[in-house]
């Protein structure tokens, strides 16, 4: 009752309300030890303002889960994989480094792929200083490596979609003959495709674009007219990609016949292993930065009172 005369509620309130607030505040002990106070704290706010018949910000433990949420804890989960992966990228690269140098301390000659028995050349700096030295460097032909290796993760590590310039083919006099066939090529999307949220990405091969089991065509191609349906938001590869020399397209593309070649082998991909390194390293980084920047919620949302 203490309680009540320190928090009385305003006049004028109808007789069952305030009959109500008793009920409430008068409740077992036992039954406000459970919830921590949190009924009653809620109930003297809502006596003092009758209208506020929600709080912002809660949901029912049933609510369906948005699919911009679900795609938010994948990407952070991917993320915070990915940073256990370079983790143990550096470790093996101390591994190895301090490895390379017992070598030369202990046996006296140079670790591969120098020739056997390459005489080591002496230093006089301590082990701790010399492995620390030669982590960089080990790092990076270490990654340069791991750069080519499949770890279930891929990001497009281009720049800006908007800002690049446009390569793309006549689709239009086109479409007719290829059946815009290059949309059943499988790519990755970007942070940035990521962030908009409007081209779908395979949530079992992220970050890979999204293709129908149906015809293996992407989720954005109309199925009847082969045209994109999300044109202006296309990916990057999208946008610079030329179907003009791929056999898996074209047999003849100034001939306008169509593929593909039933013998066609796509040659081996040739890269900068050290490029494709330093390039996967800002695309991580840039991913790791547009979640630490991203807010769950946009603007204010109401939902069930406690």
């Amino acid at each position: 009752m203490e309680l009540l005369q320190r928090l009385r509620p305003p006049a004028g309130r109808p007789p069952a309300e305030i009959a109500q607030a008793l009920r409430l505040v008068q409740r077992p002990r036992t039954a406000c030890a459970q919830t921590g106070g949190i009924r009653r704290t809620v109930y003297l706010r809502d006596v003092a303002d009758p209208d506020h018949d929600q709080a912002y910000g809660t949901a029912s433990p049933d609510a369906p889960v948005t699919r911009a949420d679900f795609e938010r804890a994948l990407r952070a989960l991917h993320a915070s994989d990915l940073r256990t992966h370079d983790q143990l990228l550096h470790l093996a690269a101390q591994v190895v480094a301090l490895t390379d140098e017992l070598t030369r301390r202990l046996d006296g000659v140079e670790p591969k792929p120098a020739p056997p028995e390459t005489p080591a050349e002496p230093t006089a700096l301590t082990v701790e200083t010399t492995v620390a030295m030669m982590t960089d460097d080990t790092l990076s032909r270490i990654r340069a490596n791991d750069a080519n290796q499949d770890n279930g993760v891929s990001f497009e590590m281009g720049g800006d979609k908007y800002t690049v310039q446009s390569e793309s083919p006549p689709c239009e006099e086109l479409i007719h003959l290829c059946k815009a066939r290059c949309c059943t090529l499988r790519f990755a999307l970007s942070t940035q495709d990521l962030d908009e949220g409007i081209i779908r990405w395979d949530y079992g091969r992220p970050y890979m674009i999204r293709q129908r089991a149906s015809d293996e065509y992407c989720v954005h191609n109309d199925p009847e007219t082969h045209h994109c349906t999300v044109h202006a938001a296309r990916p990057r590869v999208c946008r610079t990609y030329h179907c003009r020399d791929d056999k898996r397209i074209w047999l003849d593309y100034e001939q306008r016949i169509p593929g593909p070649d039933p013998d066609y082998k796509p040659a081996p991909f040739t890269f900068n292993l050290m490029d494709r390194a330093r390039a996967r390293t800002v695309a991580l980084f840039n991913e790791h930065d547009a979640l630490e920047k991203a807010y769950p919620d946009r603007d204010p949302r109401k939902g069930p009172k406690l």
